[in-house]
């Protein structure tokens, strides 16, 4: 029986998917106690982030290169994705005020097409050898 969809993107979809909900969580619970929600969800994804590397590599890239190589990538590509989680929230909430959980969704729909991309070619690239 053929797959309907290929095993890496499943790995990254449920790796990202619980580093999702994670990042969320976090976002929620600092919302909750008075912060503002741009910094929540900044700093949300940051704490998914530092699940989702254990989880990609167990789960969507397993023959990634070594910690010493593909960490550094993956700080890197963090870096990006942060910046661009933070400003497309930035833009979808304040700018087109759109409400603080379509936001978010929009944000993480548009990240995670960005995170797969740079993790499949950059990150988690397979090592020939």
């Amino acid at each position: 029986m053929k797959q309907f969809l290929p095993r890496q993107l499943q790995g990254f979809m449920a790796a990202g998917g619980l580093a999702t909900l994670f990042h969320w969580f976090v976002m929620a619970a600092l919302i909750a106690a008075g912060l503002e929600p741009t910094l929540a969800t900044a700093s949300g994804s940051v704490s998914g982030a530092a699940l989702n590397y254990g989880l990609q590599r167990r789960l969507a890239f397993r023959n990634a290169g070594p910690h010493r190589v593909t960490l550094w990538r993956y700080i890197g590509s963090c870096f990006v994705a942060w910046l661009c989680n933070l400003v497309f929230f930035f833009l979808l909430n304040n700018v087109l005020a759109l409400s603080v959980p379509l936001s978010q969704v929009v944000t993480t729909a548009l990240v995670a097409a960005l995170n797969y991309i740079v993790y499949q070619r950059l990150v988690f690239h397979e090592q020939t050898r």
